[in-house]
């Protein structure tokens, strides 16, 4: 069995790796990989290697406790079942059990259109790219199916239309983005191969607004008491501290935080050269005084001797490297908790922070998406989005403004 064969920690590992290459996104993988970081870290502080299935069924007894007392509700406490039993089948099986492992491909497609589909998909992309695009290009090519269109040779801008209008009767906003992201490409993708008469990229350039939850950025004051109250004094508060300011002052993401290694920092030049995981792009940070402090003192004073070249290592043998940004965001909950703030674990809240702080010094917002690393300007419409002080001034009064029978004047 192989989980008498594997530590519980290379489970973890192995199960974020599968989640990552069948093309989850980042905040599905760490939906998926919360509660499995939970019983890993409890069998670590017990000292136990392998999974050891009384300590899983604890933690269950645990969680349907709080069920029972009204603490947590019955969609709650299934979904958490579904998270650990998915784990649990990784660790024996080593096969994933997704919502929808298919995905895309549910509906079987004709020879014809199969071949075009793979020939689609075998194109340069990021696997949580392709699980999307074939998703929407297998849904397109049924849809094309049932309407008695065999093949491509009749579909034109009206088929195109009529597909689009179908989905937005059954579709939310975020989605039909997806659905003209993709089958604009395909069809770039047709055009090119001689299977399309057009791009059709006048048809498919239109706009569609997606929705987006702004989430508050952490007040500076709650800022300088969560690093504050962190004891410096200990390995635990100087790994803290060093992770925490890296999110404070360079405003780095939780898994680039989590995958820094130590040849990334330039002591000489004074620079952090960074590959983003969740864009994959290059980009180059100051190394601050404050942040370098930070870094030495937990590297010199409290890191674990080891041949591993990430930085943020565990606190207790076997030392290895952090495995999940999840950890990152539970290290934040705890410093938030120790200072009596709001605890949450979206560590996320301190690059809002600096992004916010960016817009409000007037920095244009061309040169903060540089120094964050994001490839579209867009990408800061979050952080400008929080910044209600300068929003007020955008606001225009309507002094001398009379409303009459036919309307405003």
């Amino acid at each position: 069995m192989r989980t008498e064969q594997t530590t519980v920690t290379k489970l973890f590992s192995d199960y974020e790796a599968a989640l990552t290459e069948c093309g989850l996104g980042y905040s599905s993988r760490l939906l998926m990989l919360h509660r499995a970081c939970l019983i890993v870290h409890r069998h670590e502080h017990r000292g136990v290697e392998h999974l050891d299935q009384e300590i899983v069924t604890e933690y269950l007894r645990e969680i349907d406790q709080r069920f029972y007392s009204g603490a947590c509700s019955k969609k709650r406490n299934q979904m958490i079942h579904r998270e650990i039993d998915r784990f649990l089948w990784f660790a024996e099986t080593g096969e994933l059990k997704l919502p929808n492992p298919t995905k895309g491909c549910r509906q079987e497609l004709t020879p014809e259109y199969k071949k075009i589909a793979e020939a689609f998909l075998s194109k340069d992309m990021h696997p949580s790219t392709r699980n999307d695009a074939r998703w929407i290009t297998h849904k397109y090519f049924s849809w094309l199916e049932e309407q008695g269109y065999e093949d491509l040779s009749r579909v034109r801008a009206e088929q195109i239309q009529m597909f689009l209008l179908d989905c937005s009767g059954k579709m939310a906003m975020n989605t039909m983005h997806d659905v003209k992201l993709y089958i604009k490409k395909l069809y770039a993708h047709l055009y090119e191969a001689g299977l399309s008469e057009s791009s059709y990229h006048a048809l498919l350039s239109f706009k569609v607004n997606r929705e987006s939850k702004i989430f508050p950025a952490l007040p500076k004051a709650d800022i300088a008491k969560m690093l504050g109250a962190i004891d410096r004094t200990t390995a635990k508060g100087k790994r803290a501290y060093a992770a925490m300011m890296l999110g404070t002052v360079l405003g780095l993401r939780a898994c680039d935080v989590v995958n820094l290694k130590l040849t990334d920092v330039d002591w000489i030049n004074g620079e952090i050269k960074i590959l983003q995981s969740k864009t994959s792009k290059s980009v180059i940070l100051p190394l601050t005084e404050d942040v370098g402090e930070a870094l030495k003192d937990y590297i010199l004073n409290a890191r674990p001797t080891t041949d591993s070249k990430q930085i943020f290592m565990r606190l207790q043998a076997p030392y290895r490297a952090l495995q999940s940004a999840v950890t990152i965001g539970e290290i934040y909950h705890e410093c938030c908790k120790s200072a009596g703030l709001l605890a949450n674990k979206r560590f996320h809240s301190l690059r809002r922070s600096l992004g916010t702080s960016m817009v409000n010094a007037g920095i244009p917002v061309c040169t903060a998406a540089q120094v964050f690393g994001d490839t579209r300007i867009d990408s800061m419409k979050p952080y400008i989005a929080v910044d209600s002080q300068h929003l007020k001034l955008c606001a225009l009064p309507f002094d001398g403004v009379a409303v009459t029978g036919g309307g405003l004047q």
